[in-house]
């Protein structure tokens, strides 16, 4: 909400986190401090924004462009898929060589691979997985 006292901006936010909403509240004076305190993300400008708004919010935008908050969520949300990725298939990759290790154990009475193989099998994977999920 533009142009909104501090007393509604802190009343919204308090409002909103009630009914479970991720809240972010941007603000540049020392009336914003209460708001952006009780916001989940507070933004601060590092140009016009005083040090006590600094001082209440998580994160300062150095620029004061608002243009810097969507390229970090660009970011943020990329290195998060590429962080579900790489754990989905690292966990497939460990699956599949516990699954042939107890089978092989259970018929064959010995592990279908020997420790040292085990490794160069997990050293192999993680390298082709880093370099798959790096683009």
């Amino acid at each position: 909400m533009a142009r909104s006292s501090p007393d509604d901006k802190y009343l919204i936010t308090t409002g909103l986190k009630k009914l479970d909403h991720v809240v972010a509240m941007t603000g540049d004076g020392t009336n914003d401090a209460p708001a952006l305190k009780k916001a989940d993300i507070g933004f601060a400008m590092g140009i016009a924004g005083t040090e006590v708004a600094k001082e209440a919010s998580g994160i300062i935008l150095l620029d004061d462009n608002f243009v810097s908050i969507v390229t970090a969520m660009k970011w943020g949300r990329n290195i998060f898929d590429s962080i579900r990725k790489f754990l989905q298939f690292q966990l497939t990759v460990n699956f599949v060589a516990l699954v042939m290790a107890f089978v092989g154990g259970a018929i064959l009475r010995e592990s279908p691979l020997n420790p040292i193989q085990m490794l160069w099998v997990n050293l192999i994977m993680d390298t082709l997985a880093s370099l798959a999920l790096a683009t």
